[in-house]
């Protein structure tokens, strides 16, 4: 049962954790650049890249 316990209390840590990072850091997630999201020729709206 401790173990159980430890293991929720240590995801719940690190979800706080990662939350309170992006609060700081001000930035939007970031999504994959590439992938499914852009078409031949098109421009991610995050970084610039444009997709070949």
């Amino acid at each position: 049962m401790t173990t159980a316990i430890l293991a929720i209390l240590i995801v719940i840590l690190s979800i706080a954790g990662m939350s309170i990072g992006l609060i700081f850091r001000n930035k939007p997630l970031q999504p994959s650049c590439g992938g499914i999201y852009l078409e031949k020729g098109d421009t991610c709206k995050v970084c610039g890249k444009t997709a070949d």
